[in-house]
């Protein structure tokens, strides 16, 4: 099979010039590549930038496909090349009775089969287009939701109504823990179904940073139970979640890099938590939803699924800034809070959130208390999902073919180009400190977007092709605002390389501009200037597995925490998952 030489045009001339864009963001020249490769540390005092930097945390998602097989060595060729030709150009010819054992379709969604005498088919397209169309199937959309998060047992039909056209292709979800010998079937027609989920990232910083030549590893291993209240006992509409979490290992950026965008999704409250406990209800033909308990804002606003492919947490679940400058709670820090949302149209969606303020959060997450010392957030979010260029004409199926005004079988992927786009805003009234002054003010405030929008489609039969999307936030008050300003951007490709149409191709970058006064503070403090920091990210996801993926990824951090005197680093990684 040969290379779509168009597909790798758009994905390189595109991250080509998400670069130079972002580029322009720069004010002072880069330090050489020869001393940014420098492996000499210049004893600097670094002064952590708050713990906030953790809190953006962390949203997975398993992206499912079939295993290569290794092809046999042949005499004079190492075997790890064999492996390779494998993977790259598929040289090996599986049996017929593996293919269709092992064949994903790309155009349908499914949740895990809960009766393997009859799978339930959930459309992409409705996912893409409507949830509320999916009433009737509440608790396979919320399997998928969850088995795309580790842990996360939390928003059910959270940040998008319909899923961006991240182009993924999952046909079932499958655990490597197996169905318990049918007690997980049997629970779940009961309404109690359970999510276990396993998440680790490795990263090194073979140059540059602080202290060059660094390698940690951390994890997240997470348990949550959904109990269903139609299931069990008639009551439409309503669900009860409840979820907790392991944490463990260091984190790279905190030993060695001491920058401010932790190149580790998971790391962050090492220990254990206590993260979510929570009851939704829908209602109004599921056009209406009002979620309360113990909950975070950042699963219902300023989120995208396009984020959680990203190993950089300045880009991972919520972008970086909005909960460091307002302490938007993020995973995994639960707060006190309820969120309301509303179906407008088929095509906009309305969020109002209100939500609790603590200056530190919870260790394990058990401490459900109010203080003085709190606050309030209040926060409203508007989406449109529009879908561009549908097509009209006939549509082929294998050997049948139907019309535009025929209804498209179950599982066809959308016909045109889908889109994501939203702009919010919050309103805190909780005190925050100021930079060179010991007095604290309340009333801190922020805006951000977000547009997200599938370009190519090599095929309309498939979910295959290239989405762009950008982030953007603004907190203009200089006195209390750490990053007033960052703007995120990047690149999915789902199929890259032919034969793979589950893998995922993916480059981001995430800018933030330091705030003036914080800038002034730091030079006082003997600490030196602070400006920006930049990071690009390069990553490749392998769907080892329907329960498993690897992800190796590359990232390059410059100005760590905004300082030209730190070396530029070099972070070489992976990230993988695993549902059990």
């Amino acid at each position: 099979m040969e290379l779509d030489h168009n597909r790798f045009f758009f994905f390189f001339f595109t991250l080509f010039c998400l670069v130079g864009v972002l580029s322009s963001f720069l004010r002072a020249e880069e330090p050489s590549l020869a001393q940014s490769f420098s492996s000499a540390s210049d004893p600097l005092f670094f002064q952590q930038v708050g713990e906030e930097s953790d809190l953006s945390e962390n949203r997975y998602e398993f992206f499912q496909s079939t295993s290569p097989l290794p092809l046999p060595a042949k005499v004079g060729t190492p075997v790890w090349w064999h492996f390779l030709h494998a993977y790259l150009f598929k040289s090996f010819t599986p049996s017929k009775e593996l293919n269709n054992q092992y064949e994903i379709n790309s155009t349908t969604v499914l949740s895990s089969p809960r009766n393997h005498q009859e799978e339930k088919e959930i459309p992409l397209d409705l996912l893409q287009q409507d949830l509320s169309m999916l009433k009737n199937h509440p608790h396979e959309v919320l399997a998928l939701e969850r088995k795309m998060k580790p842990g996360l047992l939390r928003s059910f039909r959270a940040s998008y109504d319909a899923m961006a056209e991240m182009p993924h292709n999952i046909k079932e979800f499958e655990h490597a823990s197996g169905n318990w010998m049918g007690y997980r079937d049997e629970l779940d027609d009961r309404g109690v179904e359970f999510s276990i989920t396993y998440t680790s990232n490795i990263a090194g910083n073979p140059v540059g940073g602080k202290v060059p030549g660094g390698f940690t590893y951390c994890d997240n291993f997470a348990l949550g139970c959904l109990l269903e209240t139609e299931k069990l006992f008639g009551w439409h509409g309503g669900y009860l979640m409840m979820s907790v979490l392991q944490r463990d290992g260091n984190s790279l950026s905190r030993e060695n890099i001491k920058n401010q965008f932790t190149v580790q999704q998971v790391y962050g409250g090492q220990t254990f938590h206590w993260y979510e406990l929570s009851y939704q209800q829908d209602c109004c033909q599921d056009h209406l939803s009002l979620k309360t308990g113990r909950i975070a804002a950042g699963d219902d606003f300023a989120v995208s699924p396009l984020y959680w492919l990203y190993m950089n947490n300045g880009i991972d679940g919520n972008p970086q800034s909005i909960p460091v400058n307002g302490k938007f709670s993020t995973y995994p820090n639960a707060v006190w809070g309820s969120r309301f949302k509303a179906d407008l149209t088929s095509s906009t969606v309305a969020r109002l959130g209100v939500y609790q303020v603590v200056p530190r959060n919870s260790i394990h997450g058990l401490n459900w208390n109010f203080y003085p010392a709190d606050g309030v957030m209040l926060l409203g979010q508007y989406s449109w999902n529009p879908e561009f260029f549908q097509q009209s004409q006939l549509k082929e199926l294998g050997n049948n073919s139907i019309t535009s005004s025929t209804s498209l079988p179950a599982g066809s992927p959308p016909s045109g180009f889908v889109g994501h786009y939203w702009m919010g805003g919050y309103y805190s009234t909780m005190p925050y400190p100021q930079f060179n002054s010991p007095t604290y003010v309340p009333n801190a405030y922020g805006l951000y977007w977000h547009a997200d929008q599938t370009i190519y489609r090599p095929n309309r039969r498939t979910n295959e092709g290239l989405v762009l999307w950008s982030a953007y936030t603004l907190s203009p008050q200089q006195n209390i605002a750490l990053m007033p300003f960052q703007v995120n951007a990047g690149v999915v490709d789902a199929g890259l390389l032919p034969g793979h149409p589950n893998d995922l191709s993916i480059a981001g970058v995430a800018y933030g501009n330091d705030s003036r006064d914080f800038s002034t503070q730091s030079q006082q403090q003997g600490s030196g200037a602070r400006d920006y920091e930049l990071v690009y990210e390069l990553g490749y996801r392998i769907a080892l597995s329907k329960f498993a993926y690897l992800q190796p990824d590359l990232q390059w951090v410059l100005h760590p925490a905004g300082r030209s005197e730190v070396p530029n680093a070099l972070v070489l990684g992976a990230q993988m998952g695993v549902i059990f």
